[in-house]
């Protein structure tokens, strides 16, 4: 399998590597998809048959199979504790709210008071905008010029888009299953290109305002499974693009990948049912453990963390600046 690169670029040095370099296309296998399909709907038939009648569609996204994979406890005590807004997390949501208004739009004019606009008019669901204003000044002075960096690094790496390349931010990625009974689903942050049935011809790019991450290469990865299983064509090229380094880690997308994405996949779609059947979830200490909201009732997981005493939410920087 090809080693996808990674490296600072701008402007069309950028749009010659989402294009792929000039590499020609790959043909779309027409059965491809379906078996794809048939595969994951025959390894969750038992699954699914064993859930109850009134039991809620079974959701698998990025954060749901990472956490399942990793450990069934964490997701289900992660799952009953309040969601806690981070700095980290926050300076993310800004800074994605700016890369779409200048893919949109083109332009960026007053950082800090575009991307709180965009965030309320699209509702501001996590409370980023009352977070910063509670955060210190000092504080609060340093993220608004650590988005104002961001905010320049996207303007000079990233030209206007031509609307030939028909560039959609926060498109919704959904798959159902088994009758809607498990869906798979996902937002991915720029999608361009259009579904073709002779050659893929569409390339998905994921914005990340933190450090570069193992885990980041796996969400693409599901992400090129949910486009190819919804449109009937894979992508042709999948990215990440790291706002405060400029650098671009892009890959050409195989069958190869997506079959053993669709394993991955396959296997915490298969967790995440029989946790909703109600099964005891299966405990696995983890580098994680010390941050779990379960900590106090899982004895494995105090081995691991060598305390019964969870650390703050925020200090998870420490470890994974954006998984808080």
């Amino acid at each position: 399998m090809r080693r996808a690169a990674t490296s600072m670029i701008e402007g069309d040095g950028l749009l010659r590597r989402l294009r792929g370099d000039g590499a020609p296309r790959p043909v779309v296998d027409p059965g491809l998809a379906g078996g794809l399909r048939d595969w994951l709907e025959d390894g969750l038939v038992e699954a699914v048959g064993g859930l109850p009648g009134d039991s809620e569609t079974v959701r698998v996204n990025k954060e749901s199979l990472s956490q399942v994979l990793l450990c069934e406890a964490h997701l289900v005590a992660r799952r009953g504790a309040p969601r806690v807004m981070t700095v980290e997390l926050a300076r993310g949501s800004l800074v994605d709210a700016l890369f779409r208004q200048w893919v949109t739009t083109g332009a960026v004019e007053d950082p800090w008071n575009d991307a709180l606009e965009a965030l309320a008019v699209e509702g501001d669901r996590d409370g980023v905008g009352s977070f910063v204003t509670g955060l210190p000044p000092t504080r609060r002075h340093q993220m608004m010029a650590e988005v104002a960096e961001h905010a320049a690094e996207i303007v000079a790496r990233w030209p206007v888009l031509s609307p030939a390349w028909l560039p959609r931010t926060q498109e919704r990625l959904e798959v159902p299953l088994c009758g809607g009974r498990v869906v798979l689903a996902g937002v991915v942050d720029l999608v361009l290109g259009r579904p073709a049935q002779d050659r893929a011809s569409v390339c998905l790019v994921e914005l990340k305002s933190g450090t570069r991450r193992v885990e980041h290469r796996g969400d693409l990865h599901f992400y090129a499974l949910l486009e190819a299983l919804r449109s009937g064509a894979p992508p042709f090229r999948i990215a990440t693009y790291y706002s405060a380094t400029g650098e671009l880690d892009a890959e050409p997308v195989e069958e190869e990948m997506l079959v053993r994405t669709l394993a991955r996949v396959l296997d915490g779609a298969l967790r995440l049912c029989r946790l909703a059947a109600g099964a005891e979830p299966e405990r696995t200490p983890n580098p994680l453990c010390a941050w779990c909201a379960g900590l106090r009732e899982c004895v494995p997981g105090q081995r691991r963390a060598g305390t019964d005493v969870p650390r703050p939410v925020d200090s998870l920087a420490e470890l994974h600046p954006e998984t808080a």
